[in-house]
């Protein structure tokens, strides 16, 4: 019985920027790509890999600075050399273009770039037909799905493609190019669809298998979770997956607003390196949190004695971060606002109003319409509803000052404060 073993893994996005939260980071962060394009072909020499996919975003443009372009033609050569033949299906940020850098890429041995036109490669030792199709613009809007030759008989196919998939999950907004829809997939030719554009990893279907490989490498704190590819295994037509994490900079986004319970900064720690715990990888990984305090907390004070930096900086030494974004804005005392507010002293009144503003309707759109001609213009651009719930997050952050300020514990009169 023939075993292949396949590495799957899109959206290198090599040449692209990749965020350093942290200045000590900088250098880390300019070379994690690299890095993580290093690790695939390291994971493909100690697992045997025969058959690697790469479905597009290979390139973070369509002319790549020469760095990236080296360090293609590296892991293209350490690939040959070890035997293992390389599928690359170019995606919406490096298209296929006529005299772009996949129509001049130098021919190398065991390897395959599709073009803008669908393509079947068979691959008879193996017992396989492996199809795809490049992007032929930077906003391909056809079902590229369809149009893939299907396996003839006698051969498992495996398609790989950089589509959008509508019902998979995604972070926020996603550019819905070379569109395809979940069901046509499920029920196609092809044994494995080996997908690219959405950053997360994901399996959508394991009959036959729907595989996002993610991003071996997130861009910013924004690209949160495990990031790396997936090794599968086709064996007698069964198909087995495994992903595995491998990206050197990790991102972390924590909000954490029910701190009533967290009596100490120690117990603090615990929940927060509880909450960013992740999959074991077999590279050293640097970790950088962004973490959010919100809403009320008995730590406030403790937390409230030093400059934020500082705090952040000894969070971030506790939990051998790499590096650490701390928003306090909307910490406060451990005090019901609503039940304040009914008070009549001088906070009271104050949240009274707040919450006054920040559920009359008419209210906030007068204070959007007279906070209007000096927003920035990003904020001008917002969409009306964008923009009114940018209003209340501004609220809830003045609310959170004036309860810090005015606030003094117990049953004492704030008027005096």
């Amino acid at each position: 019985m023939t075993t292949t073993r396949i590495l799957l893994a899109a959206d290198l996005h090599l040449g692209g920027p990749v965020a350093a939260p942290d200045p000590a980071l900088t250098v880390t962060a300019a070379q994690a790509r690299g890095t993580a394009l290093e690790r695939l072909v390291e994971l493909s020499r100690l697992r045997q890999v025969g058959l690697v996919l790469l479905p597009g975003d290979v390139f973070h443009a369509p002319e790549p600075p020469l760095g990236a372009v080296l360090a293609l033609q590296k892991a293209l050569a350490a690939w040959s050399e070890m035997g293992a033949k390389v599928f690359i299906a170019p995606g919406n940020h490096d298209p296929w273009l006529p005299g772009g850098v996949w129509a001049s890429w130098p021919a190398t041995s065991g390897l395959t770039v599709f073009g803008p036109e669908a393509q079947g490669v068979e691959l008879a030792q193996e017992g396989l037909w492996v199809a795809g199709m490049a992007h032929a613009t930077d906003r391909e809007s056809r079902d590229l799905s369809q149009l893939l030759p299907p396996p003839p008989p006698g051969r498992t196919g495996l398609a790989v493609l950089h589509a959008n998939i509508a019902s998979a999950p995604k972070p926020g907004d996603h550019d819905p190019y070379a569109p395809a829809a979940l069901q046509n997939l499920l029920s196609g030719p092809f044994a494995l669809w080996a997908l690219g554009h959405i950053h997360i990893p994901q399996e959508l279907g394991k009959h036959p298998r729907v595989l996002y490989a993610g991003t071996p490498q997130g861009a910013h704190l924004g690209e949160t979770g495990p990031k790396g590819a997936w090794l599968l295994e086709l064996a007698g037509g069964a198909l087995s997956a495994e992903f595995i994490n491998l990206a050197p900079l990790m991102f972390h986004d924590l909000v954490l607003d029910n701190l009533m319970g967290l009596e100490s900064p120690a117990a603090l720690v615990a929940r927060v390196r509880e909450a960013i715990e992740s999959p074991a990888s077999p590279w050293p990984q640097e970790h950088c949190l962004r973490l959010k305090l919100a809403g009320p907390s008995p730590l406030w004070r403790v937390l409230g004695r030093e400059e934020p930096g500082a705090v952040a900086a000894s969070l971030k030494r506790e939990l051998g971060l790499a590096g650490l974004v701390l928003d306090m804005n909307t910490l406060c005392p451990p005090a019901d606002p609503q039940t304040l507010a009914t008070r009549p002293d001088v906070l009271g009144r104050t949240l009274a109003l707040m919450a006054q503003a920040g559920q009359d309707d008419e209210a906030l759109a007068a204070l959007d319409e007279e906070l209007a001609k000096s927003l920035h213009p990003d904020q001008r651009r917002l969409p009306p509803e964008e923009r009114r719930a940018w209003l209340k997050e501004l609220l809830d952050e003045a609310r959170s000052l004036a309860l810090r300020g005015l606030w003094q514990g117990g049953g004492e009169n704030n008027d005096a404060a």
